[in-house]
C-alpha cells in the first residue's frame, strides 16, 4: 500500500529546488530496480507495481547529467549505473536515522518502536537546544527519521563532518533499545520514501508491516547553518598526543585507573559505535545532575570525552573533568583556563572584597601599607556574555561605570537586552530604566531574546516579525521575577526622583547591575547649573554610588546628530566631555555594512575592517580604564528570529527559564507524537 499524499508531500519538501531523484526498489531475491524522475506524478505511477517492496529515494541533489541514464522515467531491474557519491551535486538533507534494536530481517514490535521514539525525542530536543532549525520528523515504519535541511558542497570534508556528527550523536544517545545509524553519512544515501510500506520481514500481529508517514513538519523548513553541524561534530573526542602540557607519557592514559584512583562512581557501562560509554552516578560539576545525564566516553582510538547534557554544564569538557579530580593535571595555562571557566560560568554571585575600615571613612591621607592588597584576578565582574569583551576587560567590574553609545540602528537595545539576560543568568540581580520603550514593548523584546529561535513564532503577514508566545513569555517572566526590575515610567523621568528609586532598588532588592537607557530621556531640569554642569554632576554621582554600593552602572548616551555621516568616536558623543572622561569603560556599537566599511577604514585600517565585515554587529571597546584597552573591535553575529547577538554563528544560549531537568528523561513530548 502506498499513500499518495505523503509521497507528494515528501517530493515538495525535499525535491522542490532539485527535482531530479532516483527511486530504488529493493525486491525479493536481492533484485534491485531503479528509476530517475523529475516530477512526482511520473514517480508515483512508476512505483505502483512495486507496492509491498522496500521503496527508497535519494535525499541529496543529483547532478543533472544523470538524467538520460537507461532508467530515466521508468523503473528498470539491475541497471548498469545507479547514483554514486560522485553523482551528487550538493547535500540538501541531513538524515538522522533512529532504529530500534531487533533481530535482523524483521519488522519492529510496538515496544521496539516506542524505544526508537524515546531516542528520537531525546535527539530532537538536544539538537534543538544546540540551535538547529526544526527538522521534518518521519516514522520510517520501524524507527524514526529526523531530516534537517542543509546546504553543503559535496566534498570529502563535509562527508567527514556528517560522519563525525552521527558518531557524536551515537556516542551521546544510543542505548540498549535503539541506536543512531552512523553509516548514513554518504552523499548518495537513499532513505525510505515516506508514504510507502516497510517489508523488512513477514507481516505478523507481533511484528506488522507498517506504512511510513510524516509525524511533524515545521511551518517553515529552514536551512541549518553548517556551523551548528560543526559544533555537534566537535563533541566527538579526538585522541590527545602525549605532551608535557597534558602530562601523558608514551604509554596511553588509563581511564579505568583514573576512575578507580579518584573513587568516581560509574553506574553503567555500554558500547557504542567505536567506543565505550561510562555513565556517571552524578555530574561532578552539579551533583543534582544524576545518572544517566553525565558520562565519560572512551573511544577505541584512545580519545577520551566527557559530557553532561544539562544546559548549565554543556561547556565542560574532559579537560575540565580531569582537572576537577586532579588539579595538578596539565600545565599552568590549562589549569588557569579551567579556573576561569568555573568562575565565569558560575551562577552564584561572588562576595565583593571588603575595603579596609579603620573608622567610617578611614584616614584622609593613606600610605601604601594602609591599603589592603586586592588580587586583580579576584575582582568581582559581571560577565557581559560577549566572550572577547569579557576576556579583554573581565566583564563589568563592580564599582565601575560604563557608557554605551552607537548610531541609530546600531543595535544598542539588543546589546542591552543581551547584557541583562547574561547578568541574570549569572546570578546578578539587575534593574533598568528605559526612557524610550513602553513596558510591554520592553518585555516583548526581552522575552524574544530569552526564548531563542526554537521558541518564538512568526507573526502571520509580516516579514521578520517574531515574538515569544504567551505560554513561553509567562515562563520567562516567572524566571525573571526576583532577579530583574524595570522602572515604571509613569512615575516620570526627573533625575532626582529616579536616582532615589535606583538607590532603593539597590538597597532593598540587592541589585548589582543598573542600566540607564538613556541620558537624553532623563529630565535634568530640576538640577542647578548649565547643561554640562548637570551632566558632569550626574556622572560623578553615578561613579560615587557605584563604588559605595559595589555595583556596576551602565549609561546609554546617544551621539550628536551630525555623527550619522561619519564613524562614531568618543568625542562625538552628545553631552559634556566629562561623561567619557570620567567613565571607566566606553563601548560603541557599530552596525556592519557599506557605511561602516567606508567610515572605519581610515581609522582602523583596511585589513581589520575587512575582517569585521564577516560579522553583523561590532562592539568597540573605545576605553577601558583598568586594563588600558582602547580601539578594540569585537565582531558578533545577529540572529533575527531571536534578536540575539552571538559570539559564534552556532552559539545557542539556553537561559535558566528553559533548563530542563534532564535531556535523557524518557517522556511523551507533545511536539513529537508517536
Amino acid at each position: 500500500m502506498i499513500h499518495e499524499p505523503s509521497i507528494r508531500q515528501w517530493f515538495s519538501l525535499f525535491k522542490e529546488d532539485n527535482p531530479l531523484v532516483e527511486v530504488r526498489v529493493l525486491g525479493s531475491g536481492k533484485k534491485t530496480f531503479s528509476g530517475y524522475f523529475e516530477d512526482v506524478d511520473s514517480l508515483i505511477n512508476a512505483i505502483r507495481p512495486y507496492d509491498g517492496f522496500g521503496i527508497y529515494a535519494t535525499i541529496n541533489a543529483i547532478k543533472q547529467s544523470c538524467w538520460g541514464r537507461s532508467q530515466t522515467n521508468q523503473m528498470m531491474q539491475s541497471p548498469k549505473s545507479t547514483t554514486s557519491d560522485t553523482d551528487i551535486d550538493y547535500r540538501t538533507t541531513l538524515l538522522i536515522d533512529i532504529d530500534p534494536k531487533r533481530p535482523s530481517d524483521t519488522n519492529a514490535s510496538d515496544d521496539e518502536v516506542r524505544g526508537a521514539y524515546a531516542l528520537a525525542a531525546q535527539v530532537y530536543r538536544f539538537l534543538d537546544s544546540q540551535g538547529f532549525e526544526k527538522p521534518v520528523v518521519a516514522f520510517s515504519a520501524n524507527g524514526y527519521h529526523l531530516l534537517y535541511k542543509i546546504y553543503l558542497a559535496n566534498t570529502v570534508e563535509n562527508a567527514n563532518l556528517v560522519r563525525d556528527l552521527l558518531l557524536a550523536l551515537d556516542m551521546l544517545f544510543s542505548n540498549d533499545t535503539a541506536n543512531i545509524d552512523t553509516s548514513v553519512f554518504n552523499a548518495s544515501r537513499i532513505s525510505k520514501l515516506i508514504g510507502t510500506t516497510s517489508n523488512k520481514g513477514v507481516n505478523t500481529a507481533e511484528r506488522p508491516q507498517r506504512i511510513s508517514q510524516f509525524v511533524k513538519v515545521p511551518d517553515e523548513f529552514k536551512i541549518t547553518d553548517k556551523a551548528y553541524l560543526q559544533k555537534v561534530a566537535a563533541m566527538l573526542p579526538k585522541p590527545e598526543q602525549p605532551s608535557r602540557q597534558n602530562g601523558f607519557t608514551r604509554e596511553d592514559f588509563d581511564l579505568d585507573n583514573f576512575v578507580n584512583a579518584h573513587n568516581i562512581h560509574i553506574v553503567k557501562r555500554g558500547r557504542f559505535q567505536g567506543g565505550e560509554k561510562l555513565v556517571l552516578e552524578c555530574c561532578p560539576f552539579d551533583p543534582n545532575h544524576k545518572a544517566p545525564d553525565a558520562a565519560l566516553f572512551k573511544l577505541d582510538t584512545g580519545a577520551i570525552g566527557f559530557k553532561c547534557l544539562h544546559n548549565s554544564c554543556q561547556h565542560y569538557t574532559w579537560h575540565d573533568f580531569r582537572l576537577h579530580f586532579d588539579p595538578t593535571a596539565y600545565d599552568r595555562q590549562f589549569r588557569e583556563e579551567h579556573r576561569q571557566k568555573r568562575v565565569y560560568n558560575s551562577q552564584m554571585v561572588r562576595q565583593p572584597i571588603e575595603p579596609i575600615k579603620e573608622d567610617e571613612r578611614g584616614k584622609i591621607w593613606l600610605s601604601m601599607s594602609d591599603i589592603k592588597w586586592v588580587d586583580p584576578s579576584q575582582v568581582v565582574c559581571i560577565p557581559s556574555g560577549i566572550t572577547e569583551l569579557d576576556r579583554k576587560m573581565m566583564g563589568f567590574a563592580l564599582g565601575d561605570v560604563t557608557i554605551l553609545s552607537g548610531l541609530s540602528g546600531s543595535g544598542k537595545t539588543t546589546i542591552l537586552d543581551h547584557f541583562i539576560l547574561n547578568a541574570v543568568q549569572r546570578g546578578f540581580p539587575t534593574a533598568c530604566f528605559s526612557g524610550e520603550l513602553q513596558g510591554f514593548r520592553f518585555q516583548s523584546w526581552l522575552d524574544q531574546m530569552a526564548a531563542g529561535k526554537s521558541n518564538v513564532v512568526a507573526k502571520q503577514g509580516f516579514d521578520n516579525l517574531y515574538y515569544a508566545p504567551k505560554a513561553v513569555s509567562e515562563k520567562i517572566n516567572a524566571w525573571l521575577d526576583g532577579k530583574f526590575w524595570l522602572y515604571n515610567n509613569d512615575y516620570g523621568e526627573q533625575w532626582g526622583l529616579l536616582f532615589e528609586k535606583i538607590k532603593e532598588v539597590v538597597s532593598e532588592k540587592g541589585v548589582k547591575f543598573v542600566l540607564i537607557d538613556n541620558l537624553m530621556a532623563l529630565d535634568l531640569d530640576e538640577q542647578i547649573g548649565s547643561s554640562n554642569e548637570r551632566e558632569t554632576r550626574l556622572i560623578k554621582d553615578l561613579k560615587t554610588f557605584a563604588k559605595k554600593e559595589s555595583i556596576h552602572i551602565l549609561l546609554v548616551c546617544h551621539p550628536r546628530k551630525e555623527q550619522s555621516f561619519q564613524l562614531l568616536r568618543k568625542e562625538s558623543i552628545a553631552g559634556t566631555a566629562n561623561l567619557t572622561n570620567l567613565c571607566d569603560n566606553l563601548l560603541i556599537s557599530h552596525r556592519v555594512g557599506n557605511d561602516f566599511e567606508r567610515r572605519a577604514r581610515d581609522f582602523f585600517g583596511s585589513a581589520k575592517v575587512l575582517e569585521m565585515m564577516d560579522y553583523d554587529v561590532v562592539v568597540e571597546i573605545a576605553k577601558n580604564r583598568s586594563m588600558g584597552i582602547v580601539d578594540t573591535l569585537i565582531g558578533l553575529f545577529y540572529e533575527r528570529e531571536s534578536r540575539r547577538i552571538k559570539n559564534e554563528k552556532a552559539e545557542n544560549i539556553i537561559y535558566g527559564w528553559d533548563d530542563a531537568p534532564t535531556i535523557y528523561q524518557e517522556e511523551e513530548f507533545d511536539d513529537l507524537p508517536l
